[in-house]
């Protein structure tokens, strides 16, 4: 029977295979049995601690068992659960809570050397609407994590459930977007479902499918498109709570990985590694990549490892405000640049022009999305929400691509990170993909940046591959027999590695920073 409720996931694989494993994180084994026990005393636990329906339960932490606990306790009373990543700067974290005004915060003691406790005693102060803070693991003087867990009472499990629906927020995460401004994109438990609905199969999740989840719990790839649709396929879930490529090609090999989803950089830094064996990855089933354009380079290499077990490649596009991928490529059709797939099947894409008219297939435009999968709309943010969406369940998205005529999508780049150099446009990715190309270049990140003679010019970021040598002369020669005169960046930094954000993507604006710095 299909869940109406996330918690209904984990419930559900409890009655199936009570003693599988649901969780693994590092010597920590935890079966599906156990993981229902404990949301169901979690969330006995919230309510007694003050959490009602509609509520804000915030957490901050890398990926472990809590937040997958914690996530689905707050959907079993109704409750929304944000992740925040401890990697963040007092200042991102004050902005979100105060944003969220959560009534509940679970934190970690520290992260890399550096205690969080002075923060959130000061958030605690700061927010009359925390009721209480626990900490994961337990510190001197502060209430666990573990103290939260309560008798479970199944009366009162009931008599809560039976006042919440489906349409109730459950999931808040935070995305600043291109403006900087932190938006709170909200989801209930029917878009959620909606997608791993869609997403779980076309990933080939299934219920003896082992997945690998080392993104930051304040991001989509954690919380939706690993966590929830292993849950929904009845996957185990390995958790690491950082990246690094060694650690991640231990972990697959050791832990039996069949499912792996990650940013075309992560893939990279594994393949540049002295401890990438392709045999290390024979095991894998799926191999799954997104949020930027993959380079030829990076597409060989999945290929040969696809090639070693019969693994499926694929990519996809997706966004917060989908709950993660809404197309998906065949695995056995070729890879073209920029593309990612058609639509799922209970969605619909259109390209627009600047009047939000469709254009024709062939023709490029901002993409437009509808169907069950997309978000309530941005918290506190109803303006925004509406110039996003409009009265016939379009999403618009700000991203560019076109449709061809057998319906793929393909991406062109996203409109705010498009400049105009001397009165023309320039999309990154298309310059990007030209010196991702080139057989020295691991990856390459543009940026548009003023200039008083053409309003705006390119400059590129470039990590060589280990061991390669490169000369600025030498990739502007490159870029000329591909691009046209005025796409050809300005300007160029060859960089031993790029600034990431969290969920492992360039971060470009510390790019643009950089400028004129080296």
């Amino acid at each position: 029977m299909a869940s109406s409720f996330l918690w209904q996931e984990a419930a559900r694989w409890a009655a199936e295979k009570p003693g599988a494993e649901a969780l693994v994180f590092g010597e920590r084994r935890i079966s599906w049995s156990e993981l229902s026990k404990s949301v169901d005393a979690l969330a006995c636990g919230m309510l007694r601690a003050g959490v009602a329906r509609g509520d804000c339960v915030a957490q901050i932490s890398m990926a472990c068992p809590e937040f997958v606990i914690a996530f689905l306790a707050a959907s079993r009373i109704g409750a929304v659960w944000v992740g925040l990543n401890p990697k963040q700067t007092r200042d991102e974290l004050r902005r979100a809570l105060e944003d969220c005004q959560p009534t509940l915060l679970l934190t970690i003691p520290g992260h890399a050397g550096k205690s969080l406790l002075e923060t959130v005693q000061l958030f605690c102060c700061e927010f009359p609407c925390i009721l209480g803070a626990h900490v994961i693991g337990g510190a001197e003087d502060w209430p666990s994590f573990d103290e939260l867990y309560a008798e479970v009472d199944e009366e009162l499990l009931a008599r809560t459930c039976g006042d919440i629906s489906p349409e109730d927020d459950c999931l808040l995460m935070y995305t600043s977007g291109s403006s900087g401004v932190p938006k709170g994109v909200l989801h209930c438990n029917r878009s959620l479902l909606a997608n791993v609905d869609q997403e779980a199969p076309l990933f080939g999740i299934g219920n003896d499918s082992r997945i690998l989840l080392h993104f930051p719990i304040n991001h989509v790839a954690a919380d939706v498109e690993i966590a929830l649709c292993a849950l929904h396929g009845g996957a185990t879930i390995v958790l690491m709570d950082h990246f690094s490529p060694e650690d991640t090609l231990d972990t697959i090999e050791r832990e039996g990985i069949t499912v792996l989803g990650q940013v075309p950089l992560m893939y990279l830094l594994e393949f540049a590694s002295p401890a990438f064996r392709p045999e290390r990855l024979r095991g894998l089933k799926t191999l799954v990549w997104g949020g930027s354009a993959a380079s030829p380079s990076l597409l060989e290499h999945l290929k040969i490892i696809g090639d070693l077990g019969g693994a499926a490649v694929i990519t996809g596009y997706g966004a917060t405000e989908f709950g993660g991928f809404i197309t998906v490529t065949d695995s056995d059709e070729q890879l073209l640049p920029g593309m990612v797939g058609r639509v799922y099947d209970n969605c619909e894409i259109k390209i627009v022009g600047a009047d939000r008219m469709e254009v024709p297939a062939g023709t490029q435009g901002e993409i437009a999305v509808r169907g069950p999968v997309l978000m309530k709309g941005y918290l506190n943010k109803s303006q925004l929400t509406a110039e996003v969406m409009d009265g016939g369940g379009w999403f618009y998205t700000r991203d560019a691509g076109y449709l061809d005529e057998e319906g793929r999508l393909y991406i062109c780049g996203r409109l705010s990170e498009m400049y105009k150099s001397g009165g023309e446009n320039v999309h990154p990715s298309e310059v990007e993909a030209v010196l991702d190309a080139h057989p020295k270049v691991m990856f390459s990140a543009v940026v548009g940046m003023p200039d008083a003679l053409y309003d705006e010019v390119g400059h590129a970021f470039v990590m060589p591959h280990p061991g390669e040598e490169l000369t600025v002369e030498e990739l502007r020669l490159y870029c000329r027999d591909s691009l046209a005169a005025y796409k050809i960046p300005k300007g160029f930094t060859i960089c031993p590695e790029l600034p990431l954000l969290p969920n492992g993507k360039v971060d470009k604006k510390g790019l643009i920073g950089l400028v004129g710095k080296d």
